[in-house]
Formats: C-alpha cells, structure tokens, sequence
C-alpha cells in the first residue's frame, strides 16, 4: 500500500489503508492485451481474421484450419521490447546494486529515477518457446511461457510505475471444416479450446516498493489462476458469377471472416499455483480474457510473376471495456514473393490502433525469421498515446 509521510492523515485514510483495498494499488494501464500475437499479422497491421492460412489460424481464426493444404509443424522462440527499456532497468540496476546508499538515499534515488522518465512506457514481450502443429481441420498448440511486461512512469503523488505483468502458460486444441449452408461460395467453421495458466500483476509500484525489494516484480507478487474457453470463428468465401459486372470481382477473391473470442468468459477463478506457489489470497484473480468479437475482410491480388499479396481489413476486439474506434481498426497490406518451396517471403505494411506497422519474413528451408515493428496505444480512451514495439521470431518450419 501507499506509505504517506504526513502525520495529518484523516481518520478516513487510516481506515482505508487498515482495509489493505486493492485498488488503490492496481495500475490504471488501459492496453489491450492480446492472448497471443504472431509478427506475420502485427506486420499487416494485426489484421489476420480473414487470412488465418498457417499455423497461427489456431488463435486468429480456427476455421482456417479447414482450408489448409499441408501439415505444418512450427517451433520459434520470439522477444519484443520498446527502445529504452534496456538503459532504465540498467539505470534501475545501478541504483539496486550501490551498497553505498543508505535506505532513504536509495529511495530518493528511485523517485527521480521516475521523474526522470515521466510519460515513458516500457514493455517486453517474450515466449521462450513455442510449438504448434497442425494438419488439415485440425490443430494442436503448446506454449510454455508468453510473459508480458509493461511499465509506465505515472506523474501521481508521490511518482509510481504502473505495473502490469501477464505471465501465460497455453495449451490449446483446435478444429475446423467446410460447411454445405451456403450454396453460393465456400463456408468453413471452426473452434479452438484453450487452457490458460495465467499469473497477473497490476499494480502502482512506489519509490519505497522498489527499495525494499530486489526486484521490480517478483514472482510472489502474482495472482494466479486458470480458465478453460473457446473461441469461434468462421469464413466465407462467396462465389464470383463469371459473367457480368461482379465478374471482375474473381481476380481479388475476397473473403470474409469473423471470430467470437472467450465464449465462455469465465475467468481465472481457480488456481493451480504453478507460477506463485505460496499465494494465499483466494480473492486475488488475473485479468479475465474479455469476449470479444472480430471482423474482417480478405482481397488477394492478380499473381504477378514470382509476387503476389493481399490487403486486409479487421475490426477487433468489439465488446472490450476499453475499445474504441481508434484501437479496433487494423488494416494492412501483404506482398509475396515466391522463388521455391523452400525459398520465399513476404514484406507487410499496416496500420494497426491507429500507428502504422511493418514487417517481413524470409524462409530458407526450415528456418524462418519474421522481423516487425508495430505499436500499442498506451493513452486514455480519449488520449492516444504511442508505445513502439520492435519484435523478431526465429522458427523452425517443417
């Protein structure tokens, strides 16, 4: 809780910090976080519902799974970050690691390390590991650890950092097919049941909280739980006459699409204590993962030589306390390029919450690297404000 110097505190105060409230402490981040996200999709603005044609269809769009051709099989590790993260938890370091100071001193030290920084926003995002395999309409997923750090330097009284910490562990199960409700084109459903672990921090983070610790977050400090849900998506391709004013229409192909995410939206209610073992307060839960509803559309272009592309449009995350207008749209473009099998790529530009993105990937044999640069709007609902991210996943592909 908040330590105040003052001896003036009103009766109310001392009630209020003998009741140990939680709120007072929790970080008033009003980002969107993502259960999962994938470079190829942050490239083209995060705009994937309607694409969802690689392994990534078991989080974007599970009926995707019915329209794949091959089985693939895709191991990667990835790490994102903002610039400047490294330099303030070295500057963060210095501080921790100066024997020399005295209790207060470092304190004091802490305070105008946050002042120093007012308005900046840090975060990381990392997944040691990850497996995924999938063949046609079906599809398993494994993620070990996708742990997200934000921190934002707060101008309250007296300075904080507002901290949110999602650490996730993912097992999911997918499945998808073609549908004969439709005579006119192609329509395919599918499902995906996800199991999430999930440790959870959100909290204001005061000059004292970091003296007496040596850590920004520990482990201890996480509530902890788990959720069994399912999203459901669907695709439709509709069928181009060959004859007549829509007939130019065959030379897009376009696609339709649309994802319910957490039907269920039950919460992490239970706990296993896998990530905190010694959390003792049952009425801690994580963040819930919001039902949300996405929409999108899907236009390829005419094949050109060994290029190729598409453009895409999604609207995301209806239904979220914290969307608005500004945050659902994403919107992107996808270019191909195609000399062999086990040669080929793609270059992506997009916008994405209202900041543009870019990305590319480049496949030799079994290895792939996707590199993307994207942003999160960190800002109110009524004020944007830009968090530049930098990310790179390295894949095997089989």
């Amino acid at each position: 809780m908040f330590k105040r110097g003052s001896v003036l505190l009103s009766a109310t105060l001392c009630t209020f910090l003998l009741m140990n409230s939680a709120r007072a402490d929790e970080s008033i981040s009003t980002t969107i976080h993502h259960q999962y996200q994938s470079p190829r999709a942050l490239g083209m603005g995060d705009a994937f519902v309607a694409v969802a044609d690689d392994y990534t269809a078991i989080f974007y769009n599970p009926a995707g799974l019915a329209r794949l051709e091959n089985g693939q099989v895709n191991l990667s590790m990835s790490f994102a970050g903002t610039p400047g993260a490294k330099d303030f938890y070295d500057e963060y370091k210095a501080i921790e690691d100066n024997a020399a100071l005295s209790d207060s001193a470092k304190q004091q030290a802490y305070i105008d390390l946050i002042t120093a920084h007012f308005g900046d926003v840090y975060s990381i995002r990392t997944t040691p590991m990850e497996g995924v395999w999938v063949r046609p309409k079906w599809g398993v997923a494994l993620i070990p650890m996708d742990l997200t750090v934000e921190l934002q330097m707060h101008r309250s009284v007296p300075a904080a950092i507002d901290t949110k910490v999602y650490a996730d562990t993912t097992l999911a199960l997918s499945y998808g097919d073609d549908f004969n409700w439709f005579s006119n084109g192609r329509f395919s459903m599918g499902i995906t049941a996800k199991f999430i672990n999930r440790g959870f921090l959100s909290k204001k983070l005061q000059a004292i909280d970091l003296a007496n610790s040596d850590q920004i977050v520990r482990k201890e400090d996480l509530a902890e739980g788990y959720t069994i849900d399912g999203d459901i998506g669907m695709l439709w391709t509709p069928e181009i006459p060959g004859t007549g004013f829509w007939s130019w229409m065959q030379l897009v192909r376009p696609t339709f699409g649309a994802v319910v995410r957490n039907v269920a939206e039950t919460g992490f209610n239970n706990s296993l204590k896998l990530v905190n073992k010694d959390q003792t307060t049952e009425n801690l839960h994580p963040e819930k993962n919001y039902r949300v509803y996405d929409l999108g559309t899907r236009w390829e272009y005419p094949r050109a030589w060994i290029f190729g592309g598409r453009g895409v449009l999604d609207i995301r995350d209806l239904g979220h306390p914290d969307f608005n207008w500004r945050r659902g749209v994403h919107a992107g473009l996808e270019f191909d390029w195609f000399v062999y099998n086990w040669w080929k790529g793609h270059y992506r530009v997009g916008m994405s919450q209202g900041y543009w993105t870019a990305g590319l990937s480049a496949e030799l044999g079994i290895f792939n690297l996707d590199v993307v640069s994207y942003a999160d709007d960190v800002g109110s609902r009524n004020t944007a404000v830009e968090s530049r991210v930098y990310a790179t996943r390295l894949n095997l592909d089989f």
